[in-house]
C-alpha cells in the first residue's frame, strides 16, 4: 500500500459505532435489535419442540441459522469500516477500552456486546 500522511484518532461509542478525529460519525447498524423479535419467536418455537424430535431439531438450526446471520452482518459491516480506514491512514490512534470488565455491567453488556468492541 502507498505510504500516506494522514492520522486519524477513533473515539468508540454506544449510540454511534465510532467517532472519528476528522468529525466523521460512523453510525451503528444494530443488527440484533432488528432481528430481536424473529430471534425471539424462533427460540419460542424451539422450545415448546418434544425433545429428540425432528421439529426440535429443524428449530434449532432455524434458531442457528439466524445467529449465524447476525454474527457475519457484524463481521461484515466491520470488515467494511476498518478496511476503509486502513485505505485512507497511515496511522489509527483508537481508545483502549476494557470490555471484559464493562459486559458484567448488566444494563450496558447488550448494547457493548452488538456494538460488538470484543471482536
Amino acid at each position: 500500500m502507498p505510504k500516506r500522511d494522514n492520522k486519524m484518532g477513533v473515539d468508540l461509542g454506544l449510540k454511534s459505532f465510532a467517532i472519528t478525529s476528522d468529525g466523521e460519525t460512523i453510525e451503528n447498524p444494530k443488527y440484533l435489535r432488528k432481528s430481536e423479535k424473529r430471534l425471539a419467536k424462533l427460540q419460542k418455537d424451539w422450545s415448546r419442540k418434544k425433545k429428540g424430535s425432528t421439529n426440535r431439531y429443524k428449530a434449532r438450526l432455524k434458531v442457528a441459522k439466524l445467529h449465524e446471520k447476525i454474527r457475519n452482518q457484524r463481521q461484515d459491516f466491520l470488515h467494511k469500516v476498518s478496511s476503509k480506514m486502513i485505505n485512507e491512514n497511515q496511522v489509527i490512534v483508537m481508545e483502549d477500552l476494557r470490555v471484559k470488565n464493562m459486559m458484567k455491567n448488566p444494563k450496558l453488556a447488550k448494547a457493548i456486546s452488538e456494538v460488538s468492541w470484543s471482536l
